[in-house]
């Protein structure tokens, strides 16, 4: 039995933590609030701070933030309105400041109205990552966060302070890849509904450290039941890889019913997934670290690129690596990128790859997981026959 289980509602989660960062501002810390993959977490490590996740992944705070955003927006974006105005998330009013992006239209007429509850810095993101204009207009942003960054929380930030913070972060990538990787095994040593949230958990942090040393021991007792054949579940359940959006409420209620059905999710591709770990921002300190983290940051495969190239490398690279046997892309109500960009994964993954595939387009609500159950089941029943051919 894994020591490593997580029993608290997400509220819960936020709850600990935000007493754990109030105690560490009382000490003097300062806290940055980030809402992407796309928020270069190294300059927040850099500026002396701690990084804390924002985004909305609950029903709860959406009816507040409807109160002045229309409903048929993102779940994610009502979701993350709602709780800096609702008072339902206790992290919000420790950030002292938050870095966001312009990854949709919804997020960036968003952040217009959620610069009045916090400072804000929009980092504008270019669209077209393989322009010979993208990288130097977003390293010239990520610049001007630095500056952002010394400005609200009365810091300098100096180039060794830069490549320290991105030594940092490459050793959490490592093991969090690591962590990643150990679902390969049949079988794997947790369900994935208990990886998710497990992962989610850990995402959240005071004292770098102390985080990595907590990585270390779940990659430690993961190793530990591969080798002694431990695991929640038998050997053989189809294997399924969750593309699109990232973890939330609505991701578990999707991964829970693909269990149900008897498979299990191993691989995520996408916000909260391996692809977001595996890519390191190499250290060479003869070189510029502000130039180094915008390569890197601009090489995230989100579908508000275009091209968004990488993100089919890699599902075709991830389907092989995973033994994969078939895959379940998400998208959130109102998504057009992740909706749009799903019938080139579609091809990809029922014409090239030749798996079984489906399309879910859900929110953070249950209202639909019955319709949802119908789907899956059928899904399912497509990867059993798939497998005996």
């Amino acid at each position: 039995m894994m020591k490593f289980k997580i029993t608290e509602t997400i509220q819960d989660v936020h709850t600990h933590l935000a007493l754990n960062l109030e105690m560490a501002k009382d000490a003097g810390k300062k806290v940055v609030g980030c809402l992407c993959s796309y928020s270069p977490t190294e300059l927040i490590l850099a500026a002396g701070a701690i990084p804390v996740g924002l985004c909305g992944t609950t029903q709860i705070p959406i009816a507040k933030a409807e109160e002045i955003l229309s409903r048929d927006q993102c779940p994610k974006v009502k979701s993350t309105y709602g709780r800096a105005i609702s008072g339902t998330c206790p992290l919000f009013p420790l950030a002292d400041c938050i870095i966001a992006e312009t990854t949709c239209d919804g997020r960036k007429k968003m952040y217009e109205l959620l610069e009045r509850e916090v400072p804000l810095m929009v980092m504008d993101l270019p669209q077209k990552p393989d322009s010979p204009a993208a990288l130097a207009h977003w390293t010239a942003e990520v610049r001007n966060t630095k500056a952002f960054l010394e400005k609200q929380l009365d810091v300098t930030i100096t180039d060794d302070d830069l490549w320290q913070a991105i030594e940092k972060g490459n050793r959490q990538r490592r093991l969090m890849t690591d962590i990643y990787g150990c679902m390969r095994h049949d079988p794997p040593p947790v369900t994935g509904l208990d990886f998710v949230n497990i992962t989610g958990k850990l995402r959240y942090y005071v004292d770098f450290e102390d985080y990595i040393q907590t990585l270390d021991a779940f990659y430690n007792e993961l190793q530990d039941c591969v080798k002694t054949g431990q695991s929640a579940l038998p050997p053989g359940r189809p294997r399924i890889l969750w593309t699109g959006l990232g973890s939330s409420l609505g991701c578990s209620k999707v991964l829970e019913l693909v269990e149900d059905c008897g498979g299990v999710v191993v691989c995520q591709e996408g916000c909260g997934g391996i692809t977001r770990t595996e890519d390191l921002i190499p250290v060479n300190r003869n070189e510029d670290p502000i130039a180094a983290i915008a390569q890197r940051y601009l090489r995230v495969t989100c579908a508000c690129m275009t091209p968004n190239s990488g993100r089919f490398s890699d599902l075709a690279r991830l389907v092989k690596e995973f033994n994969i046997d078939g895959v379940i892309d998400l998208a959130w109500q109102f998504c057009q990128p992740f909706e749009i960009e799903s019938f080139r994964v579609g091809e990809l993954i029922r014409d090239r790859l030749g798996l079984p595939f489906l399309h879910v387009v859900t929110d953070y609500s249950e209202s639909d997981t019955e319709q949802l159950r119908v789907r899956i089941e059928a899904f399912m029943e497509q990867v059993t026959a798939g497998r005996t051919l």
